[in-house]
């Protein structure tokens, strides 16, 4: 076989392979994810719009060379997505600190971050940790009978939300409202929603903003310990603040990026417990709790792709891969955290393991702001169940929803039981 007509049997096999990542129901995508990173590292995915990467050190590259990979501004997301560009919810959507490029971004980051300081994290633990045993005594109440619970949505969904209520101010019985809008919110950057479904979207937004609103409304008057006061207050050593189009934009990008993908990541760490039982003596506290969860996200990242939209401002090279200036990138998170150059023996699950490298969180200027109140949520609910629930078993075999973007389920039900 001619070079070239090994390159196109290799890109015509990359194709089919990342059809299978996109089915739905794929238990176990990393196989393919390992053919890609061995095979076809550098790969042109029309089905994802771009570019693919799956190599621990180019994904990483990408994520900490923002000069080079910029995000698109609001005109290029227009001409990729025209029928979404019309709606408010995709406007605040992609003009979000997680699609903004410097001096903007730097702005927005400093600004925000004022607010999502350690100490303030660290003051919810008390909070999350309350949340999260109560969650876990109501799931254990509703299956002491042997009834089926439905994991995702009696515990996954409410916890991040109810501590996403608690750290901006809301009532945490605004939980259920942000249950109800943030997914109608969300579906207007879905290629597949059809015009109802964006015209939904602007009035779920509307209808949050409006709520939010007079929260900051009233901490503009009467500040109070939390994220939105944080936010809307003046700080004697900043010059500025935020508009009020950016608070909008921060505050939707906030919950929309701290709720499916936290509530994913819940489902898998109780789903990887549940499978590894003799893990439960190292998840008495926070310091084994977080060892344990740092390792699920590594292993198994609830978000297998990156959220952030990014494309080559020039041409750049990846050993012997081009990617041409202008191509949209995208970086395979799942394919990279699974990389043997980056992590020893990538497959095999070990808390114990020396200095893992992830991407779980990101890297470079946009690594997740919120990243150490999930791996806190993770770790209290995990800490609940262990303490409170020791026969949580599954009640069915659970069943996956999809590998990509997001490795949720379909299905997740558990009972208690011996």
């Amino acid at each position: 076989m001619n070079p070239e007509d090994h390159r196109n049997s290799a890109t015509t096999e990359a194709s089919q392979v990342l059809g299978g990542l996109l089915a739905p129901g794929q238990d176990d995508p990393y196989p393919l994810y390992d053919w890609l990173r061995t095979h076809e590292p550098v790969h042109f995915a029309p089905q994802l719009g771009g570019y693919v990467l799956t190599r621990f050190e180019d994904c990483s590259y990408v994520m900490k060379n923002p000069a080079l990979f910029p995000a698109p501004d609001a005109e290029t997301f227009a001409r990729f997505m025209p029928e979404q560009s019309r709606y408010d919810a995709f406007k605040v959507l992609v003009t979000s600190i997680v699609n903004a490029n410097p001096p903007q971004h730097t702005r927005l980051r400093r600004l925000v971050g004022r607010a999502f300081t350690p100490r303030r994290v660290e003051s919810l633990k008390s909070g999350v940790m309350t949340i999260a045993r109560d969650h876990v005594a109501k799931v254990g109440a509703r299956s002491a009978d042997g009834a089926v619970i439905d994991f995702h949505h009696e515990l996954s969904v409410p916890v991040p939300l109810q501590v996403m209520a608690r750290l901006l101010g809301l009532p945490l019985d605004d939980d259920r409202l942000l249950a109800d809008l943030i997914p109608r919110i969300i579906n207007v950057v879905d290629p597949s929603s059809d015009t109802d479904a964006l015209k939904d979207a602007d009035v779920a937004l509307h209808t949050l903003l409006d709520r939010l609103w007079e929260l900051v409304e009233r901490r503009r008057v009467q500040p109070a310990d939390d994220l939105v006061s944080a936010l809307v207050a003046p700080d004697a050593t900043e010059s500025e603040t935020l508009t009020d189009d950016e608070l909008k934009a921060v505050f939707v990008a906030l919950l929309t990026a701290g709720f499916e993908t936290s509530a994913t990541a819940l489902d898998i760490a109780v789903h990887t417990l549940l499978r590894r039982p003799e893990h439960r003596p190292g998840l008495v506290d926070f310091e084994g709790t977080s060892r344990f969860v740092d390792e699920v996200l590594r292993w198994d990242a609830p978000a297998p792709m990156s959220a952030g939209f990014r494309y080559a401002a020039e041409e750049v090279r990846f050993g012997e891969h081009v990617v041409p200036a202008g191509s949209p990138v995208r970086v395979l998170l799942g394919a990279a955290n699974r990389d043997p150059a980056a992590n020893p023996r990538p497959e095999v699950f070990d808390p114990s393991r020396e200095a893992p490298r992830s991407l779980a969180f990101g890297s470079g200027i946009h690594h997740c702001l919120g990243m150490n109140l999930a791996r806190m949520e993770i770790a209290a609910v995990l800490m609940a169940i262990v303490e409170g629930l020791p026969e949580l078993r599954f009640a069915e075999e659970p069943v996956r929803r999809r590998s990509l973007p997001l490795r949720d389920f379909a299905s997740f039900k558990v009972q208690l039981g011996e």
